[in-house]
């Protein structure tokens, strides 16, 4: 407003000198005609002047404004030090307290939680890793692979790939998975792939979710990249459509026999277009869980066969063993689940449930050193102390006696 007040001023000014005062300066025209070129020129300069100020900025500062700001500045730096340093402490604490009582689940979430305020990197990533082998939820998984993640500088390496995958398998929806997910198909040149998947995880974030202006300039960097226009990308994220769609509100409002048919319709639908899309993947491992939601094993096991099929991963032949072998039933040992055991042991040696079944397919059969071999480089590889290791050294125990 104060430049729009001085330009007025300044024009007004030069006006009256140029009516009155110049006249009398010289009654020649050549000296006119000069004076009147550096008026104009001066009119010019400060226009264009005034101008360029206006639209960069007010460039008179409230000093009392700029004080305010240096006040809150220092504020938040001398609060951000005391959080640090009453973090630190507890996470001395907790560290302590998880050194008495190694497998205690709740300790170690929140030393992993507070190690990751404090960038004790390290720590987060062996309480997760020991969470992770008493109760490998897909959500842990998840925190895991994204600790990984950080320590390698943003790095997808293979063993949070493997964390991804674990994760994904269990819970499709796992958000934390589905990112790094993104990110690493963006990372390995897969930039349509990572789109996809990360607008996917953006139009389920909630809008207050603090990561969500993260996500979306993944997005736009990935958009770039396969040549997708700003004004499409802004149409994508304009839309923001919940995981409670018109779709899922029509099926929730059913009847329960016909949600159950409704389901039904649409996972045959699945089916059905798989069996013209057969190399896809990610389409039979979403068969794979929707048939067991509806608890139809058969055609479960057999949508996960194929997408092993397509994909003989470890994590898959992994998950199909445990399908077969569930922990809540006597285990069955046939010619499918031998190969599937022997098969993940070539590739991963250490693999945690692979050890434990071919020792105790050993056990059954009744080659005791056999089954106390896998057993012990088991009990190796698990926490100390650990449930698993406690209940294997029992049974080694009884095979001694």
């Amino acid at each position: 407003m104060i430049f729009f007040i001085i330009l007025i001023i300044s024009f007004i000014s030069a006006l009256f000198i140029f009516k009155n005062i110049i006249p009398n300066i010289s009654n020649k025209k050549k000296s006119f005609y000069k004076i009147e070129r550096k008026i104009l020129a001066f009119l010019m300069l400060f226009s264009i002047s005034s101008f360029i100020y206006y639209n960069i900025g007010d460039p008179f500062i409230n000093i009392k404004e700029l004080n305010s700001s240096r006040k809150k500045l220092k504020e938040t730096e001398v609060q951000k030090n005391k959080d640090f340093v009453k973090n630190l402490k507890k996470f001395s604490e907790l560290d302590l307290a998880s050194k008495k009582d190694p497998n205690n689940i709740d300790i170690l979430f929140k030393l992993a939680a507070i190690a990751s305020k404090v960038n004790k990197i390290d720590v987060e990533i062996a309480s997760l890793t020991k969470l992770n082998s008493i109760n490998n939820s897909p959500k842990i998984k998840s925190l895991l692979a994204q600790a990984i993640v950080r320590k390698a500088n943003g790095q997808v390496t293979s063993k949070a790939k493997k964390l991804i995958d674990e994760a994904l398998i269990d819970n499709p929806l796992e958000p934390g998975a589905n990112f790094l997910n993104g990110l690493r198909q963006s990372q390995i040149g897969n930039d349509e792939a990572a789109l996809k998947i990360w607008v996917r995880l953006y139009n389920n974030t909630h809008k207050t979710d603090t990561w969500k202006q993260d996500l979306e300039t993944n997005i736009r960097s990935a958009a770039k990249n396969i040549g997708i226009s700003e004004i499409e990308i802004n149409n994508k994220l304009k839309k923001n459509i919940k995981i409670s769609n018109t779709t899922a509100d029509k099926i929730l409002n059913l009847s329960e026999e016909e949600q159950k048919i409704k389901i039904n319709q649409m996972v045959e639908q699945l089916a059905n277009r798989l069996t013209k899309e057969k190399e896809d993947l990610e389409g039979w491992v979403r068969l794979f869980r929707s048939y067991k939601v509806l608890k139809e094993n058969e055609k479960a096991l057999n949508a996960l066969r194929t997408a092993i099929e397509i994909n003989p991963t470890v994590i898959l032949k992994q998950t199909l063993l445990k399908e077969l072998l569930p922990p809540q039933a006597k285990p069955k040992f046939t010619q499918e689940t031998n190969d599937l055991i022997s098969e993940i042991l070539v590739e991963e040696p250490n693999n945690v449930e692979a050890l434990f079944f071919k020792g105790l397919k050993a056990y059954n059969d009744g080659e005791d050193s056999t089954a106390k071999l896998y057993w012990q480089k088991l009990i190796s590889i698990l926490p100390t102390n650990s449930q698993i290791s406690s209940e294997l050294y029992k049974k080694i125990e009884k095979l001694e006696e």
